[in-house]
């Protein structure tokens, strides 16, 4: 079997990993309170089903594949700041003011990634100019979500706030996914020659990772909590605890 033709396969296990979380989320009745995740993995499917059977290199493969991934990378930094909300729902404060820090790293990484192709034009006829600036803008909205899920993961990991097991699962999740996105698309920006051995790379990654989700989220983790951090130090949790509540209500007057 070829490189090409493995990758092809894998792409269309990673489309039925994304079908069944979907549906799987939709039976849990959990689609509406994940609305950009069920956005994101209906996106995926639709982009999958309608390059099934096309030539890589027609148009119409190229015009559903550019579409298809901005689009999920539009909802990928709606669904990053809705995780964000619901993990911090106890503390609308906090909540308002990482949404807004979520919007000043989207514009910088914007920023810089449009300043960085004025600079540096394609080196390589490998990749044509559309490509390697729609990688690089994608690169960049990826890198923004990531850098803000990392962000928001450290807070959560130091502080301990009380979340759902369904929102600390889907947020690992998805920081993998993410991250994984990311370093590839990155990898195929630096290394266009090698692009299939880095779509197989991706997408056998992106398959674990809706597996994991379709193992653990389920409807009894929106009740379940545990806390995300310093739960092996009560004292230490308490103080933590007492200074959250603090910038919170600094936050809220702050937001007055």
């Amino acid at each position: 079997m070829s490189l090409f033709e493995f990758t092809r396969w894998i792409s269309y296990l990673t489309t039925l990993a994304s079908a069944c979380l979907l549906a799987r989320l939709v039976w849990l009745g959990l689609a509406r309170r994940y609305g950009y995740l069920a956005g994101y993995l209906l996106a995926d499917v639709l982009q999958a089903v309608l390059l099934l059977g096309r030539q890589p290199y027609s148009i119409w493969y190229g015009n559903v594949y550019f579409a298809g991934q901005a689009a999920k990378s539009i909802l990928a930094i709606g669904f990053s700041v809705q995780l964000w909300l619901l993990a911090l729902r106890g503390y609308p404060g906090v909540a308002r003011y990482g949404r807004r820090i979520a919007f000043y790293i989207l514009l910088g990484t914007l920023g810089l990634a449009l300043a960085g192709l004025l600079l540096q034009p394609p080196r390589t006829s490998a990749q044509g100019p559309f490509s390697h600036y729609f990688y690089a803008i994608e690169g960049a909205l990826d890198s923004m979500v990531g850098l803000f899920l990392a962000v928001a993961t450290l807070f959560l990991l130091w502080f301990p706030v009380e979340v759902s097991r369904n929102v600390a699962f889907i947020m690992g999740g998805f920081v993998f996914y993410l991250v994984q996105g990311w370093a590839g698309l990155l990898l195929v920006n630096l290394y266009p020659r090698s692009m299939y051995s880095m779509d197989a790379c991706m997408l056998i990654l992106e398959l674990a990772c809706w597996i994991f989700l379709i193992v653990t989220v389920r409807m009894p983790g929106e009740t379940m909590r545990t806390v995300t951090g310093h739960r092996w130090n009560p004292e230490e949790t308490e103080r933590l605890l007492v200074q959250l509540d603090a910038i919170n209500q600094r936050l809220e007057q702050a937001s007055r």
